[in-house]
Parts: structure tokens; sequence; C-alpha cells
């Protein structure tokens, strides 16, 4: 991904990412579509917090929080991402490495939070370490 100007984060122009090889344009929401996905995504890693919490002491609670870090928080991570960017799923899905789509997804966090973006984005990085 290419560094964006102050300009075009400041006028929110639409950032270009690759997925599979393939050129793709993310567009910001407006507002009142972009309210709801950030409370949607605020709750998703509320719930990553909660389970990330659970230590080894129940070894059953545990292997359960685990399982839902590993297997379910990503789809749900994903989930956001098509819904945001309104991408064909099964094309992308069939061509682009998870790798790709964490990184397409910093850059819809960027648009969509830019005063507290790098915090989020650290975030993501420690989630891309499940994938």
């Amino acid at each position: 991904m290419l560094e964006r100007t102050e300009a075009q984060k400041l006028f929110q122009e639409p950032v270009k990412v690759m997925l599979g090889g393939k050129e793709y344009e993310i567009k910001p929401l407006v507002l009142k579509e972009s309210a709801p996905w950030r409370k949607e995504f605020v709750g998703l890693f509320k719930d990553i917090s909660k389970l990330a919490s659970i230590t080894s002491d129940d070894p059953e609670a545990f292997n359960q929080a685990m399982n839902e870090i590993l297997l379910g928080k990503p789809e749900e991570l994903m989930n956001l991402f098509f819904k945001y960017t309104k991408f064909d799923r099964n094309e992308i899905e069939g061509s682009a490495t998870s790798k790709e789509i964490m990184a397409a997804f910093e850059e819809v966090i960027a648009l969509e939070a830019p005063f507290f973006g790098s915090a989020i984005r650290m975030m993501v990085k420690l989630q891309k370490t499940v994938l």
C-alpha cells in the first residue's frame, strides 16, 4: 500500500489496495453507514480483549477462547471487511491471501478512524499473528 498524503486523508479520497494481483479501490463510507460499522468493529475488539484475558488456569475455558480467537474472530473480521468495502467476496476469497486482506483491512481502519487509526492498526497487527 502506498503512503497517502495529508490532503488525501483530509478529503477522504478512496484508497487503492491489491488483492489477488488485482487493484481495488476502497471508498470511505458516508456517516450514516460508518457509525453502525464502527460500533460493530469496536464490539468485535471488546470480545477479542475478553477472550485474550482468559488464563490457562481453566484449561477448558482457555481452549474455547483460543479456538474462538483463532477460528471465529478472523471470520468476523473478514465479514466486517466485506461489509465495508462491498467487494465481491467470492472473487477475492478465491484469489487473495489473508495477509493481503489484513493489509487492506488496515486501510479500512485508517479511513474510518483517522484520529486513533495508529492505535487500532497496532491491534490489527496483533490479530495478524493468529491468522
